[in-house]
């Protein structure tokens, strides 16, 4: 599912002295298939532009497309004037005729619900959201709310395999509480619950706050496992920029609103001016790398830890 904005912007208290403006004149991209960096300060606008992803903040102003589905609700007035189907609004006509206005509202409330089957969101500290008796049940809850009709056996079939997806064994889990679990096994336990849809998009805010190195290790690469067989699409959040160097394809910089830059990590954290003035630190590797080419060591790195190590061996093996 491409994700594509187009002068999205969002205010919140809208209308009143307490009006504050979040998202500014947003225009993005997110290709079907990216694994994708938000990176930016508290209050620049990452998680109200991430909510709007699967339609938990209403569109305000611009567009947003996600896959096929527009997150344009009309008013009356607007639908009044639409007379011909369009791409993502066809929908809309039923035999060539344009439904009721009524008709139109409730079909749009079914299709949300469509998309945030397709689009999945996990929360920062996502193991603060569960609260299922049991593990099964927890992510037996996201089946049964978007797929009503299915038949336990559907049901249990859909659970188990999401929890052997996030590297949990199904038998020993399944009856637990998820408050006996350990940290990451909660964490695991959250994702679980999102990706039992088999959402096309996964989205993730902060989703390695507040681990230890290795709790991060194991959790990347199941993001990367998930990327690489059952989400086509990952996007994260993230205020680690050592992170988003090391697993993103592309990062977009939010700054009071605002996109400032967007680009391969390569790219952005060569062209640090943008972020130094947001004040974003830069990855260790980059650091490094800068530090090392002011003493006439100049290497040729997409910054990912194992090609810095790499390109630095050779390096120095060729200059012994």
């Amino acid at each position: 599912m491409r994700i594509v904005s187009k002068g999205l912007t969002y205010t919140y208290n809208k209308n009143t002295p307490f009006a504050s403006e979040a998202l500014k004149d947003v225009s993005l991209t997110i290709e079907e298939g990216e694994f994708f960096g938000i990176i930016g300060h508290t209050g620049s606008g990452k998680s109200t532009f991430i909510q709007h992803l699967n339609g938990l903040m209403p569109l305000d102003e611009g567009e947003l497309y996600v896959g096929e589905f527009s997150l344009k609700k009309y008013s009356k007035k607007e639908y009044k004037n639409i007379t011909k189907p369009t791409e993502f609004n066809g929908f809309f006509f039923k035999n060539g005729k344009k439904i009721s206005y009524k008709a139109y509202t409730k079909a749009y409330v079914a299709r949300m619900k469509q998309l945030r089957a397709k689009v999945g969101m996990v929360f920062q500290y996502p193991e603060y959201q569960l609260f299922g008796e049991t593990v099964f049940a927890d992510v037996a809850f996201g089946v049964k709310n978007f797929f009503p009709d299915y038949v336990p056996e559907a049901v249990e079939r859909a659970v188990k395999n999401a929890i052997e997806a996030v590297g949990l064994n199904f038998d020993e889990v399944k009856d637990k509480s998820p408050f006996e679990l350990s940290g990451g096994q909660k964490r695991r336990v959250a994702i679980a619950g999102v990706i039992v849809t088999k959402p096309e998009v996964l989205i993730l805010d902060e989703p390695l706050a507040g681990l230890d190195p290795q709790g991060k290790n194991e959790l990347t690469s199941l993001l990367h496992s998930l990327h690489d067989t059952d989400v086509k699409t990952i996007i994260i959040v993230s205020h680690d920029m050592d992170d988003v160097c090391e697993n993103c394809t592309t990062a977009a910089v939010f700054s009071g609103g605002r996109i400032v830059d967007c680009a391969p990590p390569k790219e952005l954290f060569l062209s640090t001016k943008v972020l130094a003035e947001k004040g974003i630190e830069e990855p260790v590797t980059v650091y490094l790398a800068k530090a090392l080419e002011k003493e006439g060591v100049s290497l040729d790195t997409d910054f990912k830890t194992n090609d810095f190590i790499e390109k630095l061996t050779e390096y120095y093996r060729k200059t012994r």
